[in-house]
């Protein structure tokens, strides 16, 4: 007779195999950053052209050796045109690099007198302080800067490895995914099966989402900074957008370059309402347009994903900050539709989410566990009482027989 008593290990034990899974998975991550991070932007650019790619098939009768090729051809060129509008506004922005240069320097001259005036500082201590610190500061802003180029450099370089998995990821889309549910034991791949399409359609709602908020987000900015008059209304509108998929970080810095540059180039009150704007327009967006687009199917809370972002950033630079808030929504899809890992995926989502597995056994073992305890209790207080009572009684009556 087959033996079907599940072995339980000791804590410890599973504490360790969970410290030597995670070790190795950033290990993995650390060494194969330069395969790992075209394949997953690959894999996500796939899920966004798969309805593309199915509507040429099914509609237009294309094989999917051809509609695999398409699609990601037309992407290209979509990314070439945002490129090439980008392009038009930072040429005429490094035009106008002296003039802001003397602008700056201006206000740098103004502030130098304001501090004299006001705090009796002269300019010759505050130069001093300045060239104290300026050496530290200017190292930390080129390593970023040159942290940033590189990080474009590469996923330029890489930009051919992208298209290569796209399409084959495109082109052997059920071939993967026979394979995936084929790893499994054949009671498990109905479920397998339901958990890999449950996952693509959700992701593909989620990244769609999000791409309509980038342009939301894009469109909203534009209008603001045309109201305001700014100079590149449009390039710092699509930096704004395209930074906001990195939360907290991405649309501080956003901000804080247009308010000096607005700074620069106009009056410190544009700089003002450059700062209101970004804050009515993000306001929005975290009350409208991400709750009703995105909508809650995929929720990482926000603890999580600025901890996702820092570990990314770590392991896959300024590639991980991009793809961290992605690959966490994927790791929620599976927790929550593995019945062992549903508290890893509670663990990622919002406070006060629904979670009815965990309110069913908890009224079924905790909560009627505690109902038991203060039931004895209860009895323990009742029978104290009734013990205590029957002593007062015997008591008076001892007084009375002997009175």
């Amino acid at each position: 007779m087959e033996n079907t008593d599940t072995i339980k290990l000791p804590f410890i034990v599973r504490l360790m195999c969970v410290l030597i899974s995670l070790y190795l998975l950033v290990y993995v991550s650390i060494i194969g950053q330069k395969i790992l991070v075209p394949l997953f932007i690959g894999f996500l650019i796939a899920l966004l052209l798969l309805p593309i790619a199915r509507l040429m098939e099914n509609k237009l009768k294309f094989p999917r050796i051809v509609s695999s090729l398409v699609s990601p051809i037309l992407f290209v060129f979509f990314v070439i045109g945002v490129f090439y509008l980008l392009g038009t506004q930072i040429v005429h922005f490094k035009d106008d690099v002296p003039e802001f240069k003397a602008q700056m320097l201006d206000l740098f001259h103004q502030a130098q007198v304001y501090i004299n005036d006001h705090f009796g500082v002269d300019e010759k201590q505050q130069l001093e302080y300045i060239s104290e610190n300026a050496e530290s500061t200017l190292k930390k802003g080129t390593t970023f800067v040159g942290q940033f180029v590189g990080a474009f450099t590469g996923m330029l370089a890489s930009a051919s490895f992208v298209f290569l998995y796209i399409f084959f990821i495109l082109l052997y889309r059920n071939h993967l995914v026979k394979f995936l549910i084929w790893c499994f034991n054949p009671k498990y791949q109905l479920k397998v099966k339901e958990a890999v399409l449950d996952i693509q359609i959700i992701m593909k709602k989620y990244l769609f989402g999000l791409m309509i908020q980038v342009v939301c987000i894009t469109i909203m900015m534009f209008i603001a900074f045309s109201i305001i008059g700014i100079k590149y209304a449009f390039l710092f509108a699509a930096l704004c957008g395209i930074l906001n998929l990195i939360p907290y970080v991405g649309i501080f810095s956003a901000t804080v370059l247009a308010a000096i540059v607005t700074l620069a180039t106009g009056e410190p009150i544009q700089a003002l309402w450059v700062i209101v704007s970004v804050i009515v327009v993000n306001s929005i967006d975290g009350n409208i347009i991400t709750p009703k687009i995105i909508g809650s199917k995929v929720q990482v809370n926000s603890f999580i994903v600025l901890f996702g972002i820092i570990v990314a950033e770590s392991l896959w630079g300024i590639a991980g900050m991009f793809l961290a808030i992605p690959l966490l929504a994927i790791l929620k899809i599976i927790f929550d539709k593995v019945e062992g890992l549903r508290p890893y995926g509670f663990l990622l989502g919002e406070d006060g989410v629904p979670t009815p597995l965990f309110e069913k056994y908890y009224n079924k073992y905790l909560y009627r566990r505690r109902l038991e305890n203060e039931e004895s209790v209860d009895k323990t207080l009742k029978k104290d009482l009734n013990v205590s009572e029957s002593e007062e009684l015997k008591e008076k009556n001892d007084n009375l027989n002997n009175s």
